[in-house]
């Protein structure tokens, strides 16, 4: 199925398709699977979060579903998806954070339960395929958890940022050390920060690679913050405008580096529901008011959490997603050369449940070839998964 709309400019500066990304205008058009229809997938619910395994070259997505279940879907480049169940019954509170993790090739689902607010962790690898479920607050004698952890792999460490459970704007960091074990440090009374309360939704985090990690908050002062760390060490920054004081659910963050410009994005919400991006670049911050340079004037519907952000290195563009006031799936590309173009990637979903994510996978280990995802639901909540394959262009 090609992609709606044929891939129309959506109130955007005007442009020709010569203008636009390389990956939209000159490499085909996305291809859309319903995984409900054609393979049985449960119904879905509530936000879906994508990854990949580069060792193996696996994507997957997981995502809870209408009938309460958490669910990963599956393939391999060019092969079919498959989905499997993880867990039956069991309410999973807020959001989900995925990552592959490479000391033993495996994947990682981090969620608060939704019962007891403990962090828990579904894993499986190479040498366990059969996932497995640990209960990290219990085990480890860790906090609470409020919603929406963010979990990473930085420095061949395991790394889970997350809100304290007991809603007093306290920020901690679980990490796992191979041949140690897991701990948990209090970084707000470590570093001072003080984060607005707002039960995780205003928090994210990512690793920055050789350049330690970042974690994104919103802080009670009002504007987003940026705290980074590199083992042990950690620098706040405010940066941007004033953020939205309402809007539950506004940021998510990427690591833009691949080859490219080295590039930080924090993306956050103003109370006028505009989509905003601070962004570090050659030294200093910036910030764009995505919704003016895009010409937008549909506001956002519902700027789904932590994984609708990242860059993709096949022309190096950097991709965002929202959906509009009439559930359609809205991509924000912002172009290596720093082009912004905002493309309507889906008919209206009337009465849709509103959540999308996208992320980007390898396709091979030789020629440099990725495929860039997003998943979503449509009014009757089968989920879609839609995919773009384009060759690296350095």
């Amino acid at each position: 199925m090609r992609r709606h709309g044929l891939l129309s400019l959506v109130l955007a500066v005007v442009a020709t398709l010569v203008a636009a990304p390389a990956a939209h205008a000159g490499n085909g058009y996305f291809t859309n699977q319903d995984l409900t229809a054609s393979i049985g997938a449960p119904l879905g619910n509530m936000q879906p979060a994508g990854w990949s395994t580069p060792w193996d070259l696996q994507r997957h997505f997981a995502y809870y579903t209408a009938d309460s279940r958490l669910v990963v879907a599956s393939a391999a480049p060019g092969g079919a998806w498959s989905w499997t169940t993880l867990l039956k019954g069991e309410p999973v509170y807020g959001f989900l954070g995925v990552y592959s993790y490479s000391w033993d090739h495996s994947s990682r689902i981090v969620y608060a339960d939704g019962v007891n607010h403990h962090l828990m962790e579904m894993w499986s690898s190479d040498t366990s395929p059969a996932w497995q479920k640990i209960d990290l607050t219990a085990t480890h004698n860790g906090p609470l958890v409020d919603g929406d952890p963010h979990g990473y792999e930085q420095d061949g460490q395991q790394h889970i940022v997350f809100m304290d459970g007991h809603g007093n704007n306290t920020i901690w960091e679980a990490v796992f050390v191979p041949g140690a074990d897991w701990t948990f440090t209090n970084l707000t009374t470590l570093t001072g920060v003080n984060p607005r309360n707002n039960y995780g939704s205003y928090l994210t985090a990512q690793p920055l690679q050789s350049d330690g990690e970042a974690i994104g908050y919103i802080g009670a002062d009002d504007y987003p913050h940026v705290l980074i760390g590199q083992r042990g060490r950690w620098l706040d920054q405010r940066v941007g405008v004033p953020a939205d004081k309402q809007y539950y659910n506004v940021n998510s963050m990427a690591f833009l580096r691949g080859g490219h410009v080295q590039r930080y994005a924090f993306r956050y919400e103003t109370s006028d529901r505009h989509l905003h991006e601070a962004a570090w670049e050659a030294g200093r911050w910036t910030d764009t008011d995505v919704t003016v340079v895009t010409g937008s004037t549909d506001p956002n519907g519902l700027p789904s959490s932590g994984d609708d952000e990242y860059l993709w290195n096949a022309d190096g563009s950097e991709h965002m997603f929202t959906t509009g006031s009439d559930g359609a799936v809205l991509e924000y590309v912002r172009t290596r050369d720093g082009r912004w173009f905002l493309w309507r990637d889906t008919g209206p979903i009337v009465d849709g449940p509103a959540w999308v994510a996208g992320f980007a996978a390898p396709d091979d280990a030789a020629h440099g070839t990725e495929t860039e995802f997003y998943v979503y639901y449509t009014s009757d909540r089968h989920v879609i998964i839609s995919d773009l394959t384009g060759p690296y262009q350095a």
